[in-house]
C-alpha cells in the first residue's frame, strides 16, 4: 500500500518577515517553488504538490501578509513579493528551480525570472497575464468589497461559493478553512492582512506595470506554460495570442469547468494539464 505523501511546515525569516512554507520533499530533486494568488494561501497546491513530490522537491509558500506568514509594515508593493522570492531561493541555497505561480504568484515569477535566467528552468503561470481582459476589467469595476468578517464559518463558505461554483464542496471547504481563522469574538476573519483587501491592485490598470510584465515575458528564455480556467474571464484568447507572439517558448492549456483558482476548482485536471510540460508522464 502506497503511503500518502505529506509535508513539513517550516518557517524562514527574510526581509524582516517570517514566512511559512510547506516542504513536500524530495531532497535531491529539482526544487519547485509554488506561489498562491492575492489573499490566498499555500494549501491551494496540496494535490499538485503530492503528485509532483516524487519528481520535484516542492516548496509551497505563504507569501508575506498571507496564510501563516507575517504581516508587514513595509507594504505589499509587487517588488516586495519579488524580493521575498529572491531571498527565499537564495536563503535555501536553491541553484535551479521551477516556478509555479497562480494569479499574482505568476506575476511574481514573471518579474523574478529575467534577472535570474540561470536559476529558473521553467515556469507555470495559472490564469494570469500581463494585463486583464476587457471583460475582467468591467467585472472588477462592479465587484462589491470583500467582507472582512463573518458571523459563522458557514456564512464565509456561502459567500465564497457564490464566486466559485466549480470546486467540489469538500475542496472549497478546505480552501476556506485554510484561509480563515476564528476570532476570540467567535467571528471568522481572513488570515490575510486586511490591508490586502482594502487596496486595489495596480498591476491590471497601471500602464507602467502592464508594460513591465510584457517586457519580462519577452525577456524570459525558459519554457512558460499558462494554465487557464476555462470559465474564468481574466485572460482572453486575444491576450494569449499576444503572449505567444511575445515569447516563442510560451504555450497555454485550458482546464474545463474551472474558474480562476484552477488548482482548487479542478486539482486532478490541473495535474494532468501540467504533466507533459514538467516531463512527469508516469
Amino acid at each position: 500500500m502506497t503511503t500518502a505523501v505529506t509535508y513539513q511546515e517550516k518557517f524562514i525569516t527574510i526581509n524582516n518577515v517570517r514566512l511559512r512554507y510547506l516542504d513536500w520533499g524530495t531532497e535531491g530533486k529539482t526544487p519547485m517553488v509554488c506561489m498562491h494568488g492575492h489573499t490566498g494561501q499555500a494549501h491551494i497546491w496540496d494535490e499538485f504538490a503530492q503528485a509532483m513530490s516524487p519528481h520535484y522537491h516542492v516548496l509551497s509558500m505563504d507569501q508575506r501578509g498571507h496564510g501563516g506568514s507575517g504581516w508587514t509594515a513595509d507594504g505589499y508593493a509587487r517588488d516586495r513579493f519579488v524580493e521575498d522570492l529572491a531571498a527565499f531561493i537564495d536563503s535555501l541555497g536553491l541553484k535551479k528551480v521551477v516556478l509555479a505561480g497562480l494569479s499574482m504568484g505568476g506575476w511574481n515569477a514573471l518579474l523574478y525570472t529575467p534577472d535570474h535566467q540561470d536559476v529558473v528552468e521553467r515556469i507555470i503561470i495559472v490564469d494570469i497575464a500581463p494585463e486583464r481582459s476587457e471583460a475582467a476589467l468591467r467585472e472588477q469595476a462592479n465587484r462589491p468589497p470583500t467582507p472582512l468578517e463573518f458571523y459563522t464559518f458557514e456564512e464565509a463558505f456561502a459567500w465564497t461559493r457564490q464566486g466559485d461554483p466549480w470546486a467540489t464542496e469538500a475542496r472549497l471547504r478546505k480552501d476556506v478553512a485554510n484561509r480563515m481563522v476564528q476570532q476570540p469574538t467567535g467571528k471568522w476573519a481572513w488570515k490575510a492582512d486586511p490591508a490586502l483587501f482594502k487596496s486595489t491592485l495596480p498591476d491590471n490598470q497601471d500602464p507602467e506595470y502592464i508594460a513591465r510584465y510584457w517586457r519580462s515575458l519577452e525577456a524570459i528564455t525558459c519554457p512558460i506554460l499558462e494554465v487557464r480556467g476555462k470559465e474564468s474571464i481574466l485572460v482572453s484568447d486575444d491576450i494569449i495570442e499576444r503572449m505567444k507572439k511575445a515569447n516563442p517558448k510560451f504555450s497555454s492549456v485550458d482546464v474545463e469547468n474551472a474558474g480562476h483558482v484552477v488548482t482548487v476548482d479542478k486539482p486532478q485536471e490541473f495535474i494532468a494539464a501540467t504533466r507533459e510540460f514538467l516531463s512527469v508522464l508516469g
